[in-house]
């Protein structure tokens, strides 16, 4: 039990039951108030019209000796004392003055209680009326009777009621049908309730389901959408595209642990190799020093990409706003040109700088290091002889570095993946300068850490990395 109310659809057909019960309850109430109150004021008519034909037939049979005057009390109780010939009443009144339970009746009862008229078919326990609090008149509901009380100034009183026992059957009845009505409409709304509710959540017990194949393996798995313009849809859209980047995410990491097994590989191999060389045999203090050497190029290499592994995962990681300080661009990008100064002599390239102030909000340290990546790159890269310009430059919102070269350019093949991790345009160049390829990879981790972007332009002749970061000038 516990269970099925923690089930959605079941809770919202619970709500929806007791949403409903309330609403036809309601309305069933309504319905039978109205009716109830409909029969009960054409009782009270019925009434009121049987006391006039009673009068009118009580001086018809005798009437008074002048016409046009209303009757004196006098001559009212003396009417009502003495009503005459049966005979001479209408049809629909003779039931007045025969034995018998049933239809309308009447009493009449002087100042003194004294009864002045009791019909034949009253109750055997009607008695004078008291005064009600209210008026001098008032509607009664006596068990099957519904009676109308009159008590007049001049202290005569009456009352007229009549048999409803047939009515109240009726409501009865009427009630009855209204509650089989109802609970059979409620029945049907349940029936309703719980196929839409299904219907409504077969959607999300879909993305349920590709969501539980996605999470055992099955990347490729998708949310079938029908129809996008719902929330439902919306939200499959967006799962899909989450999923998209999910699978994304995997497959880099898939081939960046792949690579970085591959490169690793190699420096532990030559490691091993030279180590099983050295112990085969003695040798000369020279080959020892030859294997030692080959050990540590190794070793240093494998130092150099577990490095740059650790700085991208750092780099992963979300940076606190407390660790970026006001810095320029400017400012960097001379310190590592004046760094980098010995590279450039030793390929013979010019660094040309147009260094213009370019404040921004950042660790100085990693963005030193993409400077430094970008431009060992293309003094690296490129043959020698050339020239690599250093630019920087702010505006309201963004502050823009950029090193270009004279070199060949890049080939456009490469320049889509020219920032993935462990992608080399030349992998022959990779290995005998010692670039893993995460440089790139580094500087565009660094810089969208930082809210900016970075992007590479080549034409055919010479190539232009260009870095954009929000500016600090305000």
């Amino acid at each position: 039990m516990r269970k099925l109310f923690q089930s959605v659809r079941w809770t919202m057909l619970l709500w929806y039951a007791l949403i409903l019960l309330g609403l036809i309850a309601g309305l069933g109430l309504l319905a039978y108030r109205l009716a109830a109150d409909d029969r009960t004021s054409q009782i009270d008519r019925d009434i009121r019209g049987f006391q006039g034909a009673f009068f009118r037939s009580l001086f018809a049979s005798r009437p008074l000796p002048k016409k046009d005057d209303p009757p004196s009390m006098d001559e009212i109780r003396e009417r009502l004392r003495n009503p005459g010939d049966v005979s001479s009443f209408p049809p629909e009144l003779h039931a007045l003055f025969a034995n018998g339970g049933g239809g309308s009746y009447l009493a009449f009862w002087d100042n003194d209680d004294t009864p002045l008229f009791i019909s034949a078919n009253a109750p055997d326990d009607i008695k004078p009326p008291q005064q009600a609090p209210d008026g001098p008149t008032r509607y009664v509901e006596r068990g099957n009777y519904r009676e109308h009380h009159r008590r007049s100034s001049n202290g005569m009183s009456s009352i007229i009621g009549r048999d409803i026992s047939a009515e109240q059957g009726e409501l009865l009845r009427f009630g009855v049908w209204i509650a089989l009505g109802g609970g059979a409409l409620w029945l049907v709304g349940l029936s309703g309730g719980w196929w839409l509710a299904g219907r409504a959540l077969k959607p999300i017990d879909d993305i349920g389901r590709t969501a539980s194949r996605i999470a055992a393996g099955n990347l490729d798995e998708r949310i079938e959408i029908a129809n996008t313009d719902n929330e439902l849809g919306r939200l499959g859209q967006v799962l899909n595209n989450t999923f998209d980047r999910l699978s994304d995410a995997i497959e880099r990491q898939k081939r960046f642990t792949a690579d970085a097994s591959h490169e690793l590989r190699t420096p532990v191999t030559i490691i091993l190799s030279e180590t099983q060389r050295a112990l085969k045999r003695e040798r000369e203090p020279e080959q020892y020093r030859e294997i030692l050497g080959s050990c540590r190029t190794a070793a240093e290499r494998m130092r150099a990409l577990v490095e740059s592994l650790l700085v991208l995962a750092k780099q992963d990681l979300p940076s606190p706003d407390g660790a970026r300080v006001s810095c320029d661009l400017a400012e960097i990008a001379a310190g590592v040109a004046d760094l980098l100064q010995p590279l450039a002599d030793e390929h013979a390239t010019k660094i040309e700088r147009e260094l213009a102030p370019a404040p921004v909000q950042g660790d100085p340290h990693s963005l030193a290091m993409v400077v430094q990546n970008l431009i060992s790159n293309a003094l690296v890269h490129p043959p020698e002889g050339g020239t690599v310009r250093i630019r920087t430059a702010s505006g309201a919102t963004e502050a823009v570095l950029e090193v270009s070269d004279s070199g060949p350019g890049i080939s456009a093949e490469h320049l889509p993946h020219l920032f993935d991790r462990f992608y080399r345009a030349d992998s022959s160049r990779g290995q005998v300068n010692g670039h893993a390829g995460l440089g790139l990879a580094i500087a565009r981790s660094v810089v969208e850490s930082h809210g900016g972007s970075i992007e590479v332009r080549s034409s055919g002749v010479g190539s232009v990395f260009q870095v954009t970061l929000p500016s600090n000038s305000a």
